[in-house]
């Protein structure tokens, strides 16, 4: 009889020692794939990010720059002010930056931009809730990009993200959407807070989570998140168009490669464009975004690579533990077996054949 069918027959017969070893094949394996299957998702996560959030360029207004502002204005009550009369970032030159290669995607957001009263809907009170209090809203090219989403604060849970070509469309908390009975599709409306006329209506594009639980113990409804959403930058420029000033271009823009190489390369190419040359814009490489997002998926990962190499290293402890102690048990059974001409060899592969 050969080693394997001798092997086979032992298995048969320990049913309890074949099981036990059979089990810890198993729990070792199923952890070992869970944990590298863990690895490849965080992986994949990571390349997913680099597509959308890697490195960024921030081009900015110099607010800066003396020459960029008029003359003192008088805002009366003895107070004074003064007008940007500088270059801003026009649609004109975000097509030709859209343009540039390795340019993966593009984000303007100018928070607390519009403030309203809101007409047919009621925010979260505050502990203050007097007439007339207004609540602002974010204006943002593409929602999806916020940091706020990126990183997991926020979750779109109806619905989807506001983008650039999208018009007077609304993103809200799903506090706010509950408390009022909102749907994504539903409009809201707004007065405007100095004249009390109806300055815009907003049609709900999605719904998100993520702003329950920091209500806390705000004095007026404005310093509650959940009242705090998200508008396009068209509907902002509608609501200036109807007043005194005029939405002409945007003060920042963020736009995002793959490295900071790459971010690097870009900036420069950016600042040679016809559309940017000369003008009185700053620039600065921005990874801030990118590392607050993938520095916990590197954490995680990390934590995966360390648990796999001490899951392994345990579990084969385990079977040689469990190896040695059988063996031990078996030295009669190896003698026989030396006696009757059986080399060494064929006595440790007749072990490993019955593991």
């Amino acid at each position: 009889m050969n080693f394997f069918k001798r092997a086979i027959k032992y298995s048969a017969r320990q049913k309890l020692r074949s099981l036990l070893l059979f089990l810890t094949f198993t729990l070792l394996s199923t952890t070992i794939l869970i944990a590298l299957s863990s690895e490849k998702a965080v992986q994949q996560g990571t390349k997913q990010i680099k597509e959308t959030v890697g490195a960024s360029v921030r081009m900015e207004i110099d607010m800066n720059n003396q020459n960029n502002f008029g003359p003192a204005e008088d805002l009366g009550n003895g107070a004074s002010g003064y007008t940007y009369n500088g270059d801003r970032i026009t649609e004109k030159i975000i097509n030709s930056i859209a343009e540039l290669p390795n340019v993966v995607s593009y984000n303007a957001k100018i928070e607390d931009a519009y403030w309203g009263l809101p007409e047919n809907f009621e925010p979260i009170p505050g502990m203050v809730n007097a007439p007339g209090l207004s609540i602002p809203y974010t204006a943002i090219l593409d929602s999806s990009l916020d940091v706020k989403f990126l990183n997991g604060s926020y979750k779109l849970e109806e619905g989807r993200h506001i983008k650039p070509n999208d018009s007077c469309t609304a993103l809200i908390s799903k506090e706010l959407a509950d408390r009022n009975n909102l749907s994504v599709g539903d409009k809201i409306t707004f007065q405007e807070f100095e004249t009390g006329k109806t300055e815009c209506t907003f049609t709900i594009v999605g719904i998100y989570s993520g702003t329950e639980g920091t209500t806390k113990q705000a004095i007026t409804p404005d310093g509650i998140p959940a009242n705090c959403g998200y508008i396009d930058m068209e509907g902002l420029k509608k609501f200036y168009s109807r007043g005194n000033e005029k939405l002409e271009g945007y003060d920042n823009l963020d736009i995002y490669t793959h490295s900071p190489e790459e971010a690097k390369e870009l900036m420069e190419t950016i600042k040679d464009l016809p559309e940017v040359k000369g003008k009185t814009f700053t620039f600065d490489v921005n990874t801030e975004d990118f590392d607050m997002v993938s520095t916990p998926l590197s954490s995680f990962g990390s934590m995966v690579d360390t648990a796999v190499l001490t899951i392994t290293v345990i579990g084969m402890l385990i079977i040689v533990l469990f190896l040695v102690l059988w063996t031990r048990s078996r030295n009669k059974e190896i003698a026989i077996l030396l006696a009757v001409g059986r080399s060494k060899v064929e006595i440790i592969a007749q072990f490993l054949e019955r593991v």
